[in-house]
């Protein structure tokens, strides 16, 4: 037999494969010839969700609403704990003790001897003193006009009767320094009363071969400690303070420390503003803290204490009385009136006085900051029927004024410049004469690092008046502020 082709077989078996096909498939809906499909039963309709009743709900669900339930409990009382919580702490937080303070390093370069005093040793530039006071002790020019740090300490006091303490004592020569390590205090007492209280804690240097020297120089300040209560009063706002506290008189005394002063010295009349006399004080506020009324009465004059002019323990009855009246226009314009009157100073007699009047400003507009005040006064003094003038206490009358003019570019450049003015005469019998008459120049360049560093440098430029001759007593100083 001859073999079957090989593409017979291969059709055959496609053939068969097709029909084996064609009788499996199920026949499509649009196909006449196939059968049609057997009927199918619809399920019945599941009545409608309205149709159960609440008592039909599973019983798991009923569990829940039962944890829910607990949750809101729970979240309420939760919600009642915290707010015992904050009433307990809103009642301790007038009990709260806070303490602050900053330190201060610097350096400093002056000319000539670092004093701000000549003497008129020849009687040359004022004759009329001859005779009466020794030459040498004929002084021409300003103690404190070399001030390298924000205590206003010089750098040398040189060859002073008056001002005879002498902390620094460079001798002229350029020198690093600890200027002051502060340490301030805030206790709350109640919701209405505090306590307030600043110390610097002052490095210095001596000579121990000195028999003069006491111990090695460091000394302590105690700057303010006072209490105050302000009374609930819903017309107006009062403090009133206790102590050893801020000046009343004048606009310079409320930034006295470092980190608050723009520059680093203070301005020439600061010596007749800025001290921290000890008594009592008051502080009214009214119109929305617009005017502002501060009257104090204390054992002495608010000269600062490395003037002397200036006591806390009192030698006489008559107390001193001051105050400063002032009104702030439109939040940014603060203009204000000041004055003192008192038994002078470090002398028993109530019939001898001493008084001060004064007017100042001071501008907040956008970054710029102006500061200007005007200062008159005197110390009456006291002369005995034959002595010299102001023998039995000695006298002073004094006119000064300064201008600070600054302009925040950035925290990091802010620069600044003061113009001080001085005119005073200061006269102690035999003793010693003091002729001040001077303008001063400062600028200088304050730098801002964060929150708590604080660096700025300064050069001061002094210029004599009148008869007094030019003599080399100019100022550069720096300044390195770290707040805590």
């Amino acid at each position: 037999m001859d073999p079957i082709p090989l593409n017979r077989i291969h059709f055959f078996s496609t053939s068969v494969f097709a029909a084996l096909l064609a009788t499996s498939a199920p026949a499509r809906a649009d196909d006449e010839s196939a059968p049609p499909a057997p009927p199918v039963d619809k399920p019945a309709p599941l009545p409608p969700v309205t149709d159960i009743q609440p008592a039909e709900l599973p019983k798991h669900d009923e569990t829940l609403e039962q944890r829910m339930q607990k949750l809101e409990d729970a979240l309420e009382l939760s919600k009642e704990d915290n707010a015992a919580l904050e009433e307990k702490l809103n009642g301790l937080m007038p009990f709260t003790t806070r303490f602050s303070g900053y330190l201060d390093v610097g350096f400093f370069a002056t000319d000539g001897n670092g004093a701000g005093t000549r003497s008129d040793l020849a009687s040359s530039y004022f004759p009329e003193y001859a005779g009466i006071v020794p030459g040498s002790w004929v002084f021409m020019g300003d103690p404190l006009s070399t001030a390298v740090n924000s205590r206003g300490e010089p750098a040398d006091t040189g060859d002073s009767r008056a001002i005879v303490f002498n902390p620094i004592h460079s001798r002229g020569a350029p020198s690093f320094i600890v200027n002051a390590l502060n340490q301030g205090l805030f206790v709350g007492l109640g919701e209405t009363a505090t306590l307030n209280a600043s110390v610097d804690f002052v490095p210095r240097g001596r000579d121990v071969s000195d028999p003069a020297g006491t111990f090695v120089g460091d000394f302590i300040d105690v700057k303010l400690a006072y209490a105050e209560w302000r009374p609930k009063i819903e017309s107006f706002n009062l403090a009133l303070q206790a102590g050893k506290f801020d000046s009343v008189i004048g606009y310079e005394y409320r930034s006295l420390e470092s980190p608050d002063r723009i520059g680093i010295t203070p301005s020439l009349i600061c010596r007749y503003t800025c001290g921290r006399p000890l008594g009592l004080k008051a502080r009214a506020r009214f119109l929305d803290d617009a005017l502002v009324l501060n009257v104090s009465v204390t054992n002495g004059s608010h000269f600062s204490e490395g003037f002397p002019f200036s006591n806390e323990i009192d030698t006489n009855q008559f107390k001193t009385v001051a105050g400063r009246l002032s009104y702030l226009i439109m939040k940014k314009l603060d203009l204000g009136v000041s004055g003192a009157f008192g038994a002078q100073d470090l002398q028993v007699d109530d019939n001898v006085y001493q008084w001060h009047v004064g007017a100042d400003m001071h501008l907040e507009w956008k970054d710029l900051e102006l500061t200007a005040e005007l200062v008159h006064g005197r110390a009456d003094g006291k002369t005995s029927i034959i002595g010299p003038h102001c023998d039995v206490a000695p006298c002073i009358h004094y006119t000064g004024a300064y201008g600070l003019l600054a302009y925040r570019v950035s925290n990091l450049l802010i620069p600044y410049a003061r113009v001080d003015w001085r005119d005073a005469l200061h006269e102690s019998g035999a003793s010693f004469v003091y002729i001040s008459q001077l303008v001063r120049a400062t600028v200088g360049l304050r730098t801002e690092i964060g929150t708590h560093v604080i660096v700025k440098a300064e050069g001061t430029v002094n210029r004599e008046l009148g008869r007094i001759p030019q003599f080399p007593d100019d100022v550069f100083t720096t300044s390195l502020v770290i707040k805590y």
